[in-house]
């Protein structure tokens, strides 16, 4: 088993103003050009969710995204403030749970899961070199 510092109950807050580029626009939806899209939530989850959980690691070792479902429930507009909260809820061995929520100043907006596995950055290139050779 590797040796981390992740624990239940970690969380960490990304807040930021949603952008033209957050917009369904820069997605290929030109008539939501307006509104922040799912894609670009799904993203701001992935990189806080990492953020928060690989600086917890030891050196050579990295988390991997394996799962993730995302609720968008309602819509924001660009120049809107959002806080997106990634919470650990589980770790068990190697596998990291996180809940995400993301709030605008009306509420929340997105409401989801994720799944992290840890493992060394050596071994996860390895398996993708081993992958390619099998062609």
């Amino acid at each position: 088993m590797i040796k981390h510092n992740i624990k239940k109950g970690l969380s960490k807050i990304y807040e930021k103003e949603v952008s033209n580029f957050d917009a369904a626009g820069s997605f290929g939806s030109g008539v939501l050009d307006f509104l922040m899209s799912t894609p670009a939530a799904v993203t701001m989850a992935l990189e806080t969710a990492i953020q928060l959980l690989d600086p917890l690691l030891p050196d050579g070792y990295v988390t991997v995204g394996k799962s993730i479902e995302l609720q968008h429930r309602h819509p924001t507009l660009v120049g809107e403030k959002i806080s997106l909260i990634v919470t650990v809820t589980e770790v068990a061995g190697e596998h990291v749970f996180l809940g995400i929520e993301i709030h605008d100043t009306h509420g929340l907006v997105c409401k989801g899961k994720h799944e992290r596995f840890i493992m060394s950055s050596d071994q996860l290139i390895q398996i993708a070199y081993s992958r390619a050779e099998q062609k």
